[in-house]
């Protein structure tokens, strides 16, 4: 958003944008607004309600603000282009009932956002085959990888904000001193002010990571609790029920979102964790000799196949292939 737009009341342009009244340099302003970040637009679309639902209980003031969000909503936010707002030919009495009522929506409307944005809404988040980054109403943000579920629902005391996750994802925390943010997955809590964190709680792994990027992180699970600073990992065994932390040697952790990998004297058994983790895939090791296998490779956004190839090539194994099933098999290691 340019310097010259910093101090334009956005919400003031709504309920004018909403009405029919908006010049088209307004409606351009808007609409750059509303399609430069997902926040704007969530904050448009609690607005939006709001109208709606005001407009239901304004039937007296001769305005059909249905109508009128009915003849505009097919051309809202369509490629960035700006909308052509035909002027209202009648300015007589309905005129003032238009000003009224936009003031009135305005104030509801206003109310309704505030309460909105901070008390933050219950939501659920959930992916498939893709990563994706989301905001949450908190504003903090989340990078989710693939085939991860997140529920995202404030205390009801507002003492907490929470999370339940199942998957992985990368957490940036906006700070908040009074309401700590609390992560929940299988039997494993996770408490931070603010700060920026990933968590690998996926289902089918022995273990839950909580590898810390900056600030500081607590995990517990039942009495036992840890607390993390950047480049440090909490690891939390399944089996064993054993919580405990280390130096983060892992560097490839965020290679789901990054697109990249990189090897330096690595084992077998670490690349295909990390390759799994990356291309949530299904590789598996026939021969436990092959496991310390190393290898020494650098891959920037090449493909699970491209990768397993060269692999192959490297350490003269096999990749043998069954449906989503890949397993290296061999001598190896000559």
């Amino acid at each position: 958003m340019s310097e010259s737009n910093t101090h334009i009341d956005y919400f003031a342009l709504i309920p004018k944008y909403l009405s029919g009244n908006a010049s088209d340099s307004e409606v351009k302003l808007l609409e750059d607004w509303v399609l430069a970040d997902s926040a704007n637009k969530a904050q448009f679309n609690a607005f939006k309600k709001a109208w709606i639902l005001s407009a239901i209980k304004k039937d007296d003031q001769q305005i059909d603000v249905a109508q009128e969000w009915q003849s505009t909503s097919s051309q809202l936010f369509q490629e960035a282009k700006t909308v052509s707002l035909q002027p209202k030919a009648n300015r007589g009495t309905a005129f003032f009932f238009r000003i009224a009522a936009a003031v009135t929506v305005l104030m509801v409307a206003s109310i309704w956002l505030f309460q909105y944005l901070n008390r933050g809404e219950s939501m659920e988040l959930a992916t498939q085959n893709t990563v994706e980054d989301n905001r949450l109403p908190d504003g903090s943000q989340i990078a989710m990888n693939q085939y991860s579920q997140l529920k995202y629902a404030p205390s009801t005391n507002k003492k907490y904000r929470r999370v339940e996750l199942s998957g992985d994802a990368f957490f940036e925390v906006e700070r908040d001193t009074a309401r700590p943010f609390v992560i929940t997955t299988q039997n494993v809590e996770i408490e931070v002010l603010g700060t920026a964190f990933y968590v690998d709680a996926r289902e089918d792994q022995t273990q839950v990571q909580v590898i810390v990027q900056s600030g500081t992180v607590s995990v517990k699970a039942g009495s036992q609790q840890v607390i993390l600073t950047a480049n440090e990992i909490g690891i939390y065994d399944k089996a064993a029920g054993e919580l405990t932390k280390k130096v983060n040697e892992d560097v490839n952790y965020m290679a789901w979102k990054t697109g990249f990998l990189v090897f330096e004297n690595s084992t077998l058994a670490q690349v295909v964790f990390d390759l799994n983790r990356k291309f949530h895939s299904k590789i598996s090791i026939a021969r436990p000799e092959l496991k310390t296998c190393e290898i020494t490779a650098n891959f920037d956004h090449q493909s699970l196949e491209a990768t397993v190839k060269i692999i192959e090539k490297t350490l003269h194994i096999q990749a043998e292939r069954n449906g989503e099933e890949i397993v290296f098999s061999g001598k190896g290691c000559e």
